[in-house]
């Protein structure tokens, strides 16, 4: 068997990153940050890869078919990439801050983004889920990175636990699709589905993988871990988490759905339409309540899932194309607002409290302008990427007849200008509640978040330039 390595250039670019990173951290007298470049500058070619194997349409199928690259995988690529460079950078000072070794760090963070890869390109189940679980173990590991903080241990904890029980969700339903099938091949399993095969074993494989994906981007009823780790994780791991992963979900949930069961869009169309309902509404709500700047971002983070879904329920190409261009938008500006919560930090250590950001307006400009610029963005509004986003993806659902559900996307939008607004006003319009002393600005991380509020705002200037590599990134 002849493989065309070309195809897998970007993939083995990290790997070789992977490598250099366990080489340089071998010697203590290098300075801390070194691996951290090599990283930020591994990730960097292989973005340069993938967007250039994007543009000339490379496509093409490794190991028995089993690796599917296509514009689709490239796109989710870029995706993983810029995510990967923006919490590295964001991560340098961090650690450096908390004197943590870095080597292991960015190791698995160049392992959990190659384990997103392999989600993204995987033509196989067994491939996805090989991909999934390189993906969590690395997750589970950084989630509890800070030992001696007890919350980073819980959080941890938590998410390996609920993450195995998730896994074990989605391997099973695996096994009976298989069952039902006689494959694991997703386009042999979309040959498979006929008007005559839709066998209890089908209906019972495509609800459990729907509950193992639910779990993975935290979808309402699925989503009870992420409250928790975001707010006990480092805050540049839940940055991570709350970005890349996310996507890396999707990009295997939206194959599988809208290429392998396509044939039984009739039966989980209603199942998805109502998760994507309940999650939006069920994020927004509970964010409301939420006095943690952490906690509140997590719910943030799930009502955004809800979102995206919506583009699954419309199951069509637009739909599709918007979910793509959407979880682009929401990986620059959610790992933008994470990085202001780092960076609004005091010598007691990080402000978490909403109430602590009152006055920020005026005793860090710079910051607040980053903070507002991320979460108007959030909220939706123009001329921000992310009123683009629920543009394109709200568009595309009253297209295919989702009025109802547009309506809902609708109302929770305006919930969520709420939360957001309610950070902002506390910024330029309230006095502090006590006299707090922020530390100086890091230079990495103002370049970090400089380059992710350029991007917010010029996606929303000029969508079209962005937008149209989701459009013809599509399987469909």
């Amino acid at each position: 068997m002849t493989i065309n390595w070309q195809l897998l250039m970007p993939e083995l670019i990290i790997i070789l990153t992977f490598i250099l990173v366990v080489i340089f951290d071998l010697f203590n007298s290098l300075q801390k940050t070194l691996t951290a470049w090599i990283t930020i500058i591994g990730s960097a070619i292989a973005l340069y890869v993938s967007i250039d194997m994007l543009q000339i349409g490379t496509e093409g199928t490794e190991f028995s078919n089993m690796i599917q690259v296509d514009k689709y995988s490239l796109f989710f690529n870029v995706i993983f990439l810029v995510s990967t460079i923006l919490v590295v950078l964001i991560s340098m000072n961090y650690l450096g801050r908390e004197d943590r070794r870095q080597g292991e760090y960015y190791l698995l963070i160049l392992l959990a983004t190659l384990g997103m890869m392999l989600m993204a390109s995987g033509n196989e189940l067994i491939v996805v889920f090989l991909g999934l679980e390189l993906m969590s173990l690395s997750l589970y590991v950084l989630a509890g990175y800070f030992q001696r903080s007890m919350a980073s241990s819980e959080a941890g904890m938590k998410y390996l636990l609920l993450g195995a029980f998730a896994s074990g969700f989605f391997l099973y339903g695996i096994a009976l699709i298989y069952g039902g099938a006689g494959t694991t091949s997703i386009p042999q399993i979309a040959s498979a589905l006929t008007v005559d095969a839709r066998s209890p074993l089908l209906l019972s494989g495509m609800f459990l993988l729907v509950v193992g994906f639910g779990f993975k981007v935290a979808l309402v009823p699925f989503h009870q871990w992420a409250p928790d780790v975001y707010e006990g994780a480092p805050t540049s791991i839940a940055a991570f988490i709350s970005a890349g992963p996310k996507a890396a979900g999707f990009a295997a949930f939206l194959r599988i759905f809208m290429e392998a069961l396509q044939n039984l869009q009739s039966e989980w169309i209603i199942l998805i339409t109502v998760l994507a309902a309940l999650t939006m509404t069920v994020g927004n709500l509970v964010a409301i309540a939420q006095r943690n700047i952490k906690r509140m971002l997590a719910y943030s983070s799930i009502a955004h899932a809800g979102y995206v879904l919506v583009g699954l329920a419309a199951a069509n190409k637009d739909g599709i194309s918007g979910a793509m261009f959407y979880l682009f938008v929401y990986c620059v500006m959610n790992i933008g607002a994470f990085g202001v919560v780092i960076l609004a930090r005091t010598e007691d250590g990080e402000s978490l409290m909403i109430s602590d950001y009152a006055g920020l307006g005026f005793k860090k400009p710079l910051l607040a302008l980053f903070m507002t610029i991320m979460l108007l963005s959030l909220a939706g509004f123009p001329p921000t990427a992310g009123f683009v986003g629920k543009f394109y993806i709200f568009r595309s659902a009253v297209e295919s007849g989702q009025i109802w559900l547009v309506i809902i996307g609708a109302i929770n939008t305006a919930i969520s200008a709420f939360y957001y607004l309610r950070v902002v006003v506390a910024m330029y319009m309230r006095e502090p509640e006590a006299e707090l002393d922020f530390l100086a600005y890091p230079r990495l991380l103002i370049v970090a978040l400089t380059l992710a509020a350029i991007g917010v705002v010029l996606i929303g200037i000029l969508p079209s330039y962005f937008l149209s590599p989701a459009q013809i990134s599509t399987f469909l």
